[in-house]
């Protein structure tokens, strides 16, 4: 029997930085890795799309109650240092 999932589409304005591994688990118990992104607003499971096409999961929180904010994994500190801050317009999918 297939299964009807729906999603909620919208675009939005988001302050996106950059973390790196740490040794622990993320918020929803799995350990990071690329493709994962925190948000305080977007519950686990919603995908993200950012501007350069690439898609991530929401498996984290800031921790901060933050409705503006992405947290986006990658592999090394160089990498995050090199992204540093920057505000991007993100297509947001949640599952209902």
């Amino acid at each position: 029997m297939k299964k009807l999932i729906l999603l909620t589409a919208f675009f939005q304005t988001l302050n996106c930085s950059a973390y790196c591994h740490t040794g622990n688990p993320t918020a929803s118990g799995v350990m990071p890795q690329p493709g994962t992104c925190a948000a305080d607003h977007l519950p686990f499971g919603t995908r993200v799309t950012l501007p350069d096409g690439r898609v991530l999961v929401v498996t984290d929180r800031f921790g901060g109650g933050y409705k503006d904010r992405l947290d986006i994994f990658m592999e090394s500190e160089a990498a995050c240092w090199q992204f540093g801050r920057r505000w991007m317009q993100c297509k947001i999918e949640t599952p209902n």
